[in-house]
């Protein structure tokens, strides 16, 4: 994937550099680029990603430099996004991409788009077979992104499956003058701004899942903005690019085509400050304003382990205040590394050796978990009530589906006061077997233990307590160091503190842990 994803970037940039300055060594470079994948045996047709990208930035060539390409070269490289290309797409097994409702169907069905539509001329009747094929399959994508316009896999695949999702819809306007419904679809169009609220204060963002904490200017979201004439989609993002946050993005040219005749003078952050999405994977993100890294933002989730790129995270959060990330969220695993160790990654049955990886196990998450049990993968945990208004704002989202082998309901209610200060209570009706409940919350602070109720955090000056309120036997804890297996990333500076809640069979608690810079 990573060479069909240097082909697209390298032919993407050389394109437009050349149709922007006419220089013949951009044209003359693309064209290199070009004949030398067309020789390659094939694109990896076993991961049809591969295959997508490379359809994709051979397609993109072959029509910003037709004029420009030898006949010879038109025909290798025509020749070669038919054949290794639009082709490969016949083999079912390996294009089951057509049947995907993720990022697969998305990146897979805008490449053959663009090799379809780059040779029509070639294949006709087969191409516009297979431009129909794609858009019969793609709406199965786009339901991922219903009710509220939330992505379920989180930030960093939004900017790969929308953004190709949005090349896709480009060239159908371009090319055949119509978006085949895509721009009408009410949740994908509220998904930009969706990805506003993922970035949070300090600048990183809600990085669920296999995402990154980094984040910068996306390129996709200038198309909303366009489409929708509403320059607060893309607000985040101004900001980015005055800050020298620009990503090294092989979609980066579509910026500056999508931007172009924008007014960016007047884009404003969005006005409503929660956002509150249901589906696949549930969110609720509060923050209390837009312009202060000191500003307070807290997120949290439901959702199931089995989902696609899940983690098991079900309850967890994040939260930020006076400019620290107390409570973080480890993020994504290289996938390489797992894959070489022999890690059946993709596993996500309840006994995968997935759920042993530590950023991807419950022992790393924000949550809950009973006498250290994994959670249920196929549980859903959904948001059964939330709230905004001047006294309050707050969540509640029932767990209980995901502790369905240990407890006979379990939920979990986020709220913030007036004055964003955080208090997160579990309501927790244990089942037939004694337990031990651990509360757990990784942080990169220094931590410190009070009283059998009380840690107090420190980092970068600041402090912040964590004061537990139960009837229930508990007591203050900071985890030991995890234990990594030799090929996993080693998170250094990270702990995990928190509560052991222990509760007799059958026995009713209310686990209360506020937040706040005071010990009082």
């Amino acid at each position: 994937l990573l060479v069909s994803s240097n082909a697209l970037q390298r032919i993407f940039y050389l394109s437009y550099a050349y149709l922007t300055t006419q220089d013949e060594r951009y044209a003359a470079r693309a064209e290199q680029e070009m004949l030398a994948a067309s020789a390659f045996s094939d694109w990896n047709p076993s991961h049809f990603l591969d295959v997508s990208e490379m359809t994709m930035a051979l397609a993109i060539g072959y029509d910003w430099l037709h004029d420009r390409l030898s006949r010879h070269s038109r025909s290798i490289i025509g020749t070669a996004i038919y054949e290794k290309g639009l082709r490969a797409s016949e083999n079912a097994g390996h294009a089951w991409f057509f049947r995907a409702d993720n990022n697969w169907n998305q990146v897979c069905n805008a490449g053959m788009i663009y090799g379809a539509l780059a040779t029509y001329e070639r294949a006709p009747e087969y191409c516009k077979a297979l431009i129909e094929k794609c858009l019969a399959s793609n709406p199965t994508a786009q339901k991922c992104y219903d009710p509220d316009g939330g992505y379920p896999e989180g930030f960093s695949y939004w900017d790969y499956g929308t953004g190709f999702e949005v090349m896709l819809v480009a060239a159908l306007q371009s090319a055949l003058g119509t978006d085949a419904g895509i721009a009408a679809q009410e949740s994908f169009m509220r998904s930009a701004t969706f990805m506003t609220y993922m970035v949070a204060p300090s600048g990183k963002c809600y990085n669920f899942y296999d995402s990154g904490s980094g984040a910068s200017c996306i390129p996709a979201k200038y198309w909303f903005a366009r489409q929708l004439n509403d320059p607060s989609v893309v607000a985040v993002d101004e900001q980015f690019i005055r800050q020298g946050r620009i990503p090294s993005d092989r979609l980066l040219p579509i910026y500056m085509l999508f931007a172009s005749g924008l007014d960016l003078s007047h884009s404003r952050m969005p006005a409503a400050r929660v956002w509150v999405n249901h589906g696949i994977a549930p969110v609720f993100i509060y923050r209390s304003g837009w312009d202060n890294p000191d500003d307070t933002y807290f997120a949290i989730k439901g959702g199931r382990a089995s989902s696609n790129h899940a983690h098991m995270d079900a309850g967890s959060f994040i939260y930020e205040s006076d400019g620290v990330r107390w409570a973080v969220d480890l993020g994504m695993h290289d996938y390489n590394r797992l894959e070489q160790a022999g890690v059946d990654l993709w596993n996500m049955r309840q006994d995968s050796p997935r759920w042993e990886i530590f950023r991807l196990g419950v022992e790393s998450h924000n949550t809950l978990t009973f006498n250290g049990h994994r959670h249920d993968v196929n549980g859903m945990a959904e948001i059964v009530e939330h709230h905004d208004n001047q006294r309050s704002k707050g969540v509640s989202i029932d767990l209980t589906a995901v502790f369905a082998a240990d407890a006979k309901n379990v939920v979990r209610t986020a709220e913030l006061d007036k004055n964003d200060r955080l208090t997160i209570t579990d309501r927790i009706a244990n089942g037939a077997q004694a337990a031990t409940v651990s509360w757990n919350m990784a942080t990169e602070a220094d931590a410190e233990i009070v009283d059998t109720n009380t840690i107090l955090l420190r980092q970068d000056g600041k402090q912040l307590y964590l004061k537990l309120r139960t009837k229930a036997d508990a007591e203050a804890v900071i985890r030991p160091d995890h234990q990594y297996k030799p090929f996993e990333i080693v998170d250094k500076g990270v702990r995990t503190v928190g509560f052991d809640i222990r509760l007799a069979a059958g026995e009713e608690a209310e686990v209360e842990v506020s937040f706040s810079p005071q010990q009082k």
